[in-house]
């Protein structure tokens, strides 16, 4: 039996695990903090038209992996099957598929497309709340939601027959804002004058016709999905490691080391820390190299300085790259080692808040866990 060590604690470490134990692995998942998969607000968009995806965008990491339009479909059906069932295991329940999207409305009425919502939003597809009257249920007590404004949004935006209905929590603190509602049984109004109800996230035994909007992040949506998926991590911080050669042979935490066959770098861009920025953008653990456009950043020199300036978003493209079997490359584009593999949002070349957003941690923790995993 293999040996794999997870570094990451997010979408795509949890997904890199199970590829791992589904070809049979011994795998420890190692995570500093919660990352980006906190600031989750409830939508996961997986992935759009994978055919278009593989001819006009070939650095994007799922083009990368060589799998083509039909390969990718086939491997994306297991791994997003295999992470709902283990989410549902541990506590949460998404419903969907990659290969449908619904429309969802926010706190503030807004539509977010999505593949994947939690089962406490699905109701709220607004799509299926054609021709029911909504009752979008405030707060008194809270002062940074306005109810009224988003039946309001709700109305004239999608044509959901919607109105706000007030309700009241006496126990709540004083200046009670969305965050205090967390874990509280949802309060049921006094006259059910509407077939659905659309809360603000955070209340627990939502009533029939109950469903939870989306939120802006930090939400509990992502506190919910972080607490699923890091129920099996090992709290350290991951600051160096041992290698001979092109192997790695350990993982070091301090004084501790964890030593394993295979290692999965799952650390995210800049709020997970797997990136650090700067005047060059650098990966920090092993110097791996660090790419814009499938060219090495540190080729790049003033131009990439001069596209950082005129489109800061320029900075978040950038990212580790990795060959067809996820072995992160060096600047001169040779693999880094060989026991090495990437996964998630540490990838560059495409966009964290696109259409394939969750795809990429999803479907490259997938694989990375399971080619670790074998010999």
């Amino acid at each position: 039996m293999r040996n794999v060590l997870v570094v990451g604690g997010g979408i795509a470490g949890y997904c890199a695990a199970l590829g791992a134990r589904r070809e049979g692995a011994e795998v420890t998942m190692v995570a500093r903090a919660p990352g980006a998969t906190a600031l989750y607000a409830g939508a996961m968009e997986v992935v759009d038209d994978l055919e278009t995806l593989v001819v006009t965008a070939p650095q994007h990491p799922l083009s990368r992996l060589g799998l083509g339009p039909l390969g990718l479909a086939a491997e994306l059906d297991l791994a997003v099957n295999a992470m709902q069932l283990a989410l549902e295991k541990d506590g949460l329940r998404l419903t969907g598929t990659w290969r449908t999207k619904g429309v969802y409305a926010d706190i503030h009425g807004l539509a977010r497309p999505a593949n994947l919502v939690p089962e406490s939003v699905a109701g709220g597809e607004l799509g299926a709340l054609s021709g029911r009257r909504v009752a979008v249920i405030g707060v008194g007590e809270v002062g940074d939601y306005d109810a009224e404004s988003t039946a309001q949004a709700l109305h004239e935006l999608h044509g959901i027959d919607a109105f706000a209905e007030a309700v009241s929590i006496p126990d709540l603190p004083p200046s009670a804002s969305l965050t205090d509602l967390y874990g509280r049984r949802a309060p049921v109004p006094a006259q059910a004058r509407a077939t659905s109800f659309a809360y603000p996230p955070g209340f627990t035994n939502l009533p029939a016709g109950g469903f939870e909007l989306l939120a802006a992040p930090p939400s509990p949506h992502g506190w919910r999905l972080q607490q699923a998926i890091g129920l099996g991590a090992v709290r350290a911080e991951i600051t160096a490691f041992d290698c001979d050669g092109d192997r790695i042979v350990a993982a070091r935490a301090g004084a501790k080391a964890f030593r394993a066959d295979s290692y999965i770098l799952a650390t995210g861009r800049h709020i997970g820390g797997g990136l650090r920025g700067g005047r060059a953008t650098t990966e920090p653990l092993l110097q791996l190299g660090v790419y814009y456009d499938g060219r090495p950043a540190s080729s790049l020199g003033v131009r990439l300085q001069h596209l950082r300036y005129l489109d800061p978003a320029a900075e978040l493209r950038s990212g580790v790259v990795a060959d067809k079997r996820l072995h992160p490359l060096s600047d001169a584009g040779a693999v880094a080692y060989s026991n090495l593999y990437v996964a998630g949002a540490l990838l560059g070349g495409y966009d964290l808040a696109g259409p394939s957003g969750f795809g990429v941690p999803i479907l490259t923790g997938w694989l990375a866990g399971r080619y670790a995993a074998r010999p």
